[in-house]
């Protein structure tokens, strides 16, 4: 039996890579560094000292306690106004970007030039490791999205000044060398990373699976793989790059199996459907040649 054609099979690695990172990935994923959803004293408690008692600055935590956040985005602007040096100011102003949803749109740009005047006022502040991974991940996210190199190589500087045995740095690096086709190294900082939530877990799984269909190692993915659909039924990329394995590995049947679970999940799912509608014409195609 054929395998998949190579055509295809680009598409199906690349769009996965970028989708699983996106969704996946814990881009604004509230788990780390003690600073979470309704954990407000560690978001709003103030490094700077002498800026800590401006009225602005105290309406904007009031507000933000209260969860009335366009009120905390005004005090905050114009507490920047008045002090651009209050660092606290900008990394709540992030915060509020980084989580908030307005009008059902968040703004990560905004959240991206605030997080990035906090580094640049606090270079070794309290939540600058928090904020680094936040931009890295935002950086990372775009340079996948738009084929943006520069991002990409902005990303792994800002991920190289942090803790490498963070399972959050480990995958955001691993998601960079799958891009630069260095999978080897993507494959051991996916391997290596430890305790992450249930979607961080599927991405890795994911990834992993994409890694070793890049070495063509068929056998792993398919293990591999296996365990990604396993931690969430539902995940329509890891059946669509399983049937890809099965087909490079002449399992035609499997194959087809794997494209039509893809396509039942999501019925929009066009690669599943291009695969499904290839793989139904190779067995059909055999079996006419084993008559």
């Amino acid at each position: 039996m054929k395998p998949l054609r190579i055509r295809y099979s680009i598409s199906i690695i690349f769009a996965s890579l970028v989708v699983l990172y996106i969704s996946g990935t814990a881009l604004i994923n509230q788990s780390k560094n003690n600073i979470h959803n309704g954990d407000f004293s560690a978001v709003t408690t103030d490094e700077d000292q002498p800026f800590s008692k401006n009225s602005n600055y105290l309406n904007a935590v009031s507000a933000f306690n209260n969860k009335e956040f366009g009120i905390a985005l005004e005090e905050l602007n114009e507490e920047i106004r008045k002090y651009p040096k209050h660092a606290q100011a900008y990394f709540l102003l992030g915060k509020i970007y980084e989580e908030t949803d307005f009008l059902g749109k968040k703004y990560y740009l905004k959240m991206l030039g605030n997080y990035e005047k906090y580094i640049d006022l606090k270079p070794k502040g309290k939540r600058t490791d928090y904020v680094k991974l936040r931009v890295a991940q935002y950086y990372i996210r775009e340079g996948l999205t738009q084929e943006n190199v520069e991002y990409l190589n902005k990303a792994e500087r800002l991920l190289g000044s942090l803790d490498q045995n963070d399972s959050d740095v480990r995958m955001a690096l691993g998601a960079i060398y799958l891009d630069k086709q260095d999978y080897d190294h993507a494959i051991a900082v996916f391997e290596k990373s430890a305790n992450l939530e249930p979607s961080e877990l599927k991405l890795k799984y994911n990834s992993l699976g994409l890694a070793f269909i890049k070495k063509r190692e068929y056998a792993k993915a398919e293990r591999i793989l296996g365990i990604a659909i396993k931690i969430d039924p539902k995940d329509k990329y890891a059946r669509n790059n399983l049937g890809f394995v099965y087909a490079q590995q002449g399992k035609l049947k499997e194959a087809k199996i794997r494209f039509a679970e893809a396509l039942e999940l999501d019925p929009e799912y066009k690669k599943a459907e291009k695969n499904l509608r290839w793989v139904e014409e190779e067995i059909r195609k055999w079996q006419t040649e084993k008559k």
